[in-house]
């Protein structure tokens, strides 16, 4: 087995993280677009394409209710 520095280590640890990051991204691209259409997924590409892990999860909970594709991104008031 190779020995693999710290760097690498690193190195490797953040590319696991983008590689979810973009899975969970592209699978909210997905639903967005099955339910909404592709009017709306183009319309949020981008943020989406942008956001952070815990972002996405919050959207991905929230498609599952949701009425339009802005009750998706809005952050509800307390």
């Amino acid at each position: 087995m190779p020995y693999v520095t710290t760097v690498e280590r690193a190195g490797i640890e953040k590319g696991k993280i983008l590689g979810m990051q973009q899975g969970e991204a592209t699978i909210l691209m997905l639903l967005l677009e099955e339910k909404f259409g592709s009017a709306a997924l183009e319309a949020h590409r981008e943020r989406i394409a942008a956001a952070q892990p815990e972002e996405l999860l919050q959207w991905s909970k929230r498609i599952l209710s949701a009425e339009t594709p802005e009750t998706i991104f809005h952050s509800p008031t307390r």
